[in-house]
């Protein structure tokens, strides 16, 4: 059929709309939509347990992580420790041998000159003994106040000891 502009129209009965009405196809639309809510249900439900699941993972990796730094810190502490420890042993040394060569100095240079060496072991003898009397973080404490009390003479300070510790492992190697 066809009206006056030429469209194409296709007559609608009533009794395709009736069908519609059928108890069959409102239970079977019943059904459907039951069956939407459920799965809805069991998406909420999975996407629950998902979040659970990544929430208890993320803390469990956050606990194994601060275990792991924990770790870290007490085996720097320990090496920082001993590395404490074998310099204040060497210092000691250091300050018996240079107050031994002060009677040397003072029978080949002057008395004047091995008061000054005197004056040395000591120095370095009490530095000992405050390296000895100190614990790894109050070191860690005195360096960075000296840091930010004196940056310039702290930069200085790295890089002579970076120039001093090149010189010497070149000084180690075969090649010169």
């Amino acid at each position: 059929m066809s009206n006056e502009t030429g469209d194409l129209t296709v007559p609608l009965e009533t009794a395709d709309l009736e069908g519609l009405k059928s108890p069959s196809v409102k239970q079977g639309a019943k059904d459907t939509v039951s069956s939407l809510k459920a799965a809805a249900g069991a998406a909420k439900e999975t996407a629950a347990a998902a979040a659970s699941h990544a929430k208890e993972t993320g803390e469990a990796w956050r606990e194994q992580a601060g275990v792991a730094a924990g770790q870290a810190v007490e085996s720097a502490r320990a090496a920082a420790t001993s590395v404490k420890d074998r310099t204040g042993t060497a210092l000691h040394s250091l300050s018996k041998l240079i107050a031994d060569t002060a009677e040397t100095v003072d029978g080949k240079l002057g008395p004047q000159y091995g008061d000054y060496a005197r004056q040395a072991a000591e120095s370095v003898a009490g530095a000992a003994q405050s390296l000895d009397e100190k614990d790894i973080d109050q070191l860690v404490s005195d360096a960075r106040d000296f840091v930010r009390k004196s940056p310039a003479v702290a930069i200085g300070a790295a890089a002579l000891v970076g120039f001093v510790l090149m010189r010497l492992a070149r000084g180690g190697s075969k090649e010169s």
